[in-house]
């Protein structure tokens, strides 16, 4: 993701507390998967209700002046009127929106990483019981 909030930034899914060490190579986030999975479900939660908000962003932007005058129409349609401020309130959410769509995908990438080497080491411990048995 070139130009991503999140560029550079690594997120591991650890059995350790969150205030464990950061993630080899630099910058990054380490906490327990429980503490991830935590995160992620409010993160989705937030998103579901931003998504909601802007579905009724739109009418702020939709307004039409009370009447067919210089200031109705400056105060819906001038600068800094109700339509401009709408708009600038959609293209906050907008930010939102997209912060947390990133942040959900980042989360969601450390624990299928973590989930396939959990898999794979109960595999591994599979195989070598079976050998010794």
């Amino acid at each position: 993701m070139t130009g991503s909030m999140f560029s550079g930034i690594n997120f591991m899914a650890t059995d350790m507390p969150s205030g464990g060490s950061s993630p080899a190579g630099g910058q990054g986030f380490a906490m327990s998967s429980a503490e991830m999975r935590a995160m992620l479900e409010k993160a989705k939660t937030q998103r579901e209700g931003l998504a909601e908000q802007l579905r009724k962003a739109r009418y702020l932007m939709q307004a039409t002046p009370p009447a067919e005058e210089p200031v109705s129409q400056a105060a819906v349609n001038g600068p800094n009127g109700i339509n401009e401020a709408g708009a600038y309130y959609e293209g906050h959410l907008h930010y939102q929106f997209n912060y947390l769509t990133e942040l959900i995908q980042k989360l969601q990438q450390a624990l299928g990483i973590t989930e396939a080497a959990d898999q794979q080491a109960a595999d591994s411990t599979k195989t070598i019981k079976g050998s010794l048995e």
